[in-house]
């Protein structure tokens, strides 16, 4: 019996002391846990002639994210840019179906004016040339107003642009200051999976 008592006293011991070393390695992930309470806690202890490495750090981090969103506008720059050339072929495609069909058109008149073939055939032809330019013309005033629009979002992203490149150029290490609080305005990840905006393509 005074076994049996000796065994489980053992037991709990050892489970107890588990928890204790579980606590332990909570409490010592909690301290050293980056942008944690206590994590930031002590980087305010750090005596500030010890931060210029953290400084410098900071200013790189922040210098490369400003690059990023650089190199994201820039990227939506190509992509409207190459819809832009896209569409101008599109609108060139139906102009030159207008064109055509408007030929087609004047021909069938021609014919009609002259009294020469079918009637009911003449007039149905006319119909059909007649409704064909209509939706060709259609497509084609919306295709001018997608360039229109494709051209204000180029025109806006390279403000943006030039405007991002000399506030790179012009950043200042001295001007930077550690903040306890680790704020990310936008994650890596944000930044590249933005939906990109571009502008309506219509392809024939």
């Amino acid at each position: 019996m005074k076994r049996f008592w000796h065994v489980n006293l053992a037991l709990l011991i050892a489970f107890l002391f588990s928890i204790g070393c579980e606590t332990t390695r909570n409490l010592q992930k909690s301290i050293t846990s980056l942008g944690s309470p206590a994590y930031r806690e002590l980087i305010t202890q750090v005596p500030a002639d010890m931060k210029d490495d953290v400084y410098k750090a900071e200013f790189d981090m922040k210098v490369s994210g400003e690059k990023l969103k650089l190199a994201k506008l820039k990227n939506k720059l190509a992509v409207n840019q190459e819809n832009y050339s896209d569409s101008e072929v599109n609108f060139a495609k139906k102009y030159y179906k207008e064109a055509e069909i408007t030929l087609e058109i004047q021909k069938v008149e021609a014919i009609m004016k002259s009294g020469l073939g079918e009637n009911k055939d003449n007039i149905e032809s006319l119909a059909d040339l007649k409704s064909q330019k209509l939706r060709t013309l259609a497509d084609r005033i919306k295709i001018e107003a997608d360039l229109e629009t494709t051209k204000l979002v180029i025109s806006d992203l390279l403000k943006q642009i030039e405007a991002r490149e000399e506030m790179i150029k012009d950043m200042n290490m001295d001007e930077v200051t550690l903040e306890v609080e680790v704020e990310v305005e936008e994650s890596v990840e944000d930044i590249i999976t933005e939906p990109i905006e571009t502008g309506n393509q219509e392809q024939e």
